[in-house]
Order: C-alpha cells, then sequence, then structure tokens
C-alpha cells in the first residue's frame, strides 16, 4: 500500500494530492524555506555562525507542516504504534554543496530503476531528500541500504527508520522530482 500523512500544526491526516498542492504551494512553506536560505548566506559570508545557522534553522522548520512518508496514521496521532505502513521510504542525502547537480548527475536518468515517487532539495538547501518505493519484501532498514547501494552512498542517515519519521514540506520550486501517481495510489486512509 502507498500513501503518506501530512501533519499541519500537530493536526495528521492523509496527504491527498490536493492538500500537497496546498502546502507546497504556501506562501508559509516559500517564507520559512526563503528566510532559511538568506540564513545560510550570511553563514557563507561570514555574518552568521554556523552553530548559531543551525539554531536559527531548527526554530524555522517548526513553522513547517510535514510529511510521513513512511506511514499514514489512522488515528491522527504521529505514533509509531498507531502507524499504518505506506509501502515507501525516505532517503536523506545531508550536506551535500549542490542537491540539485548531485539529483542531475546521480538520480535524474534513474527515478524508475530505484522506485522514485518525490524529490527534493531540503529546507537547508544543504540535503537531498527522496521518496521511493521499497523494493519487495524489504522493511524500512533494508530499503534504506538497499538504496545506499544503490547511489554507492556510504554515509546516509541510518536514523530514518522509524515509521514516524516526517520530512519537512518544501516550496514547490525546491521539488526536483514528482509527486508520481504511485505516492497517492492505494492509500490505506
Amino acid at each position: 500500500m502507498f500513501g503518506i500523512a501530512l501533519s499541519i500544526k500537530s493536526r495528521v491526516r492523509e496527504c491527498t494530492p490536493a492538500l500537497f498542492n496546498q502546502v507546497v504551494d504556501s506562501e508559509q512553506t516559500a517564507r520559512v524555506c526563503a528566510e532559511i536560505e538568506d540564513a545560510l548566506e550570511k553563514v557563507k559570508r561570514g555574518e552568521m555562525s554556523r552553530e548559531d545557522f543551525e539554531t536559527y534553522k531548527g526554530e524555522q522548520k517548526k513553522r513547517l507542516a510535514i510529511f510521513t512518508p513512511h506511514a499514514t496514521f489512522p488515528k491522527g496521532r504521529r505514533l509509531s504504534e498507531d502507524a499504518v505502513p505506506s509501502g515507501l521510504s525516505m532517503y536523506d542525502i545531508d550536506h551535500i554543496p549542490d542537491p540539485r547537480g548531485y539529483f542531475k548527475s546521480m538520480i535524474a536518468d534513474r527515478t524508475g530503476e530505484l522506485g522514485i515517487v518525490l524529490a527534493h532539495v531540503t529546507p537547508s538547501t544543504e540535503g537531498l531528500r527522496l521518496f521511493f518505493v521499497m523494493p519487495e519484501g524489504m522493511n524500512l532498514e533494508e530499503a534504506q541500504k538497499w538504496m545506499s547501494q544503490q547511489l554507492d552512498d556510504s554515509d546516509y542517515d541510518g536514523c530514518v527508520k522509524d515509521l514516524a519519521r516526517c520530512s519537512f514540506v518544501v516550496p514547490r520550486n525546491y521539488i526536483l522530482y514528482g509527486p508520481t501517481e504511485e505516492m497517492w495510489s492505494n492509500s490505506p486512509c
């Protein structure tokens, strides 16, 4: 089964195409991500420390809605014990100087082969997040390891194996691929 959840101000619900479009096109999402991007530019110019940026980024991301691609939550609470697995996994590639270039050179021609349903630059603009269909018979941890092997990424974020793990919503111009139909099909909610 596929389908993801979306949480806005602690209310978790099924993420439909209409709701997805609403949050990625919202002024709030665009504003928060632009503010984070501006702060990163200050770091690059030496006007803000990396430590202050990390604190600022963390506070700003709290203003964003979140996706939970690993599961939906029929009881409306984002708790692993209430999770209904979606059949999707999320893969993070952190701390890369050019996420768009990385996607173009390493992934764009392989989206079908890799089962990718959505790819986007992270709110910090220093990472790439992939939502993908888990290979048959794999759990989250195995699917993550599989994706790391496909991308020859030995430094992957192994913490993304909890069903309740979230991904912050980004504006449409951060989206590099998708969402595809597979992201919405057979939604359990």
